[in-house]
């Protein structure tokens, strides 16, 4: 019975007090405490923090002047930025041009720097086109310029890469271009061929053909009409032409009968004789009117020789008229089949030259968006607040070191405490006497010891 009561525990108060008693320790715990976190804080290595904020811009041109061969938005960007930042290929760079971690690239390799630097840096996305880089480093002018030149790096090898994929864009475009160059120059030089060699049968001449044979359709029916009206002229002619010979014919004889009288007139008569002189009057009215007659007869010929001539020719004008009018109808007549011919010519034709003129179009959009790339490098990331030396470190920090040992020396010395408190069994004065063992207290004596004094009686 006696046992059990010393073995059970105090109860809270008498803990607190225990504890009070154990002060000293709780000190002693606090001030090794202080002293650690001190020591810590002076023998620490020093951690710098530097941050930088970027911002995602769109392309300077718009759209609608240039159509870009790179459709990679800020936001697609910004979605997998932090991969982006953190590749090897923008930490190598880094590495290699701020000399970072010289021993272990030494010893390990560009990789192993490129996973101690990665294991550095902290990326935050920030609203939906801005980004913030951390660098942590034991100095602070390098934390703040490393935080400052990854994004410019990143920057960098993203302008460089949307350029070179313009590039490869626009050579993409012009070899397509030198591919179907050839198609196209065949294609032209086969149309001119077809079109020389059919220029008066293509449907676009068939118009000016159909007027052409309106035209020589009224000129052979006005030739023919000439020539109806010459013929009829002509054997007009030719019948005054038979009555004219007759006539001529009769004072020809009569010319010739008055020349015979004549000259046996002269024969037999003087100069002044009246007979002579009414023969020779005679035979010069009979030659006057046979000249005359043969002069009107020989006009007649003339005229008659003109018309025939005439008809010869407006017969050779009218055949004339007739095949220039059956070649115009062959010509109209093949105007459909060469038409047909033409159209299919014309389809792959437009075809080839409608890809050929998209394919330089967008060559030169892509050398245009390549030129835009180059120019505009630099422009896509904005440093809207660049990293600065940072002025304290940010491991370890005094007043949270300290803080923190504070609360750690008060939590062992506690617990020590506590401890000691709840493991001591010693009674003190008659009131814990009696409570403890459940019995009264006949005497105390005091104790002789002065540092018992000190905690007081143990008797009433």
């Amino acid at each position: 019975m006696m046992e059990r009561n010393l073995e059970t525990s105090p109860p809270f108060d008498e803990l607190l007090l225990g504890i009070w008693r154990q002060k000293r320790i709780v000190g002693i715990c606090v001030a090794v405490a202080l002293g650690l976190g001190a020591l810590y804080g002076l023998l620490a290595p020093r951690k710098y923090v530097a941050t930088a904020a970027v911002r995602m811009d769109a392309q300077v041109l718009p759209e609608q002047y240039v159509s870009p061969t790179v459709t990679e938005t800020p936001e697609s960007r910004i979605a997998t930025i932090r991969y982006a930042l953190l590749g090897e290929h923008v930490l190598g760079r880094i590495v290699r041009e701020e000399g970072l971690f010289p021993e272990l690239v030494r010893a390990r390799g560009i990789s192993a720097a490129v996973e101690a630097l990665r294991a550095r840096i902290e990326v935050r996305v920030e609203g939906e086109n801005g980004f913030v880089v951390s660098y942590e480093s034991s100095s602070a002018e390098e934390a703040a310029r490393v935080a400052n030149r990854i994004p410019q790096v990143y920057a960098e090898i993203a302008s460089e890469e949307r350029a070179e994929a313009a590039a490869r864009a626009a050579a993409i475009f012009a070899a397509e271009l030198e591919e179907i160059r050839p198609q196209l120059e065949a294609l032209e030089a086969r149309l001119a061929d077809f079109k020389v060699k059919n220029a008066d049968r293509l449907p676009e001449v068939l118009e000016s053909n159909l007027r052409q044979l309106d035209r020589l359709a009224g000129l052979t029916e006005a030739t023919l009409i000439s020539l109806s009206d010459a013929q009829r002229r002509r054997s007009a002619l030719a019948r005054s032409g038979a009555e004219s010979n007759v006539e001529v014919a009769r004072l020809a004889a009569a010319m010739h009968e008055a020349r015979r009288e004549y000259l046996a007139a002269r024969s037999i008569y003087t100069g002044d004789h009246p007979q002579l002189v009414a023969a020779e009057r005679a035979y010069r009215l009979a030659r006057s009117r046979y000249e005359q007659a043969a002069a009107e007869v020989a006009r007649g010929d003339n005229e008659e020789r003109r018309v025939e001539e005439e008809i010869r020719w407006l017969r050779d004008l009218a055949l004339d008229y007739q095949r220039r009018t059956e070649d115009y109808l062959r010509r109209v007549e093949a105007t459909p089949a060469v038409g047909t011919e033409l159209g299919a010519i014309l389809r792959d034709y437009d075809a080839v030259r409608e890809k050929y003129a998209t394919l330089l179009s967008r060559k030169v959009e892509a050398e245009l968006a390549e030129d835009l790339e180059r120019r505009q490098r630099g422009s896509l990331f904005r440093l809207i607040e660049p990293a600065i030396v940072p002025l304290s470190p940010a491991e370890p920090k005094p007043m949270q070191v300290l803080l923190l040992s504070l609360f750690g020396g008060l939590a062992a010395g506690l617990s020590i405490a506590s401890y000691r408190a709840s493991r001591d069994t010693s009674m003190r004065g008659a009131a814990d006497a009696r409570r403890r063992l459940g019995l009264p207290v006949l005497a105390s004596v005091p104790s002789l010891d002065r540092r018992s004094r000190r905690v007081g009686p143990v008797g009433e």
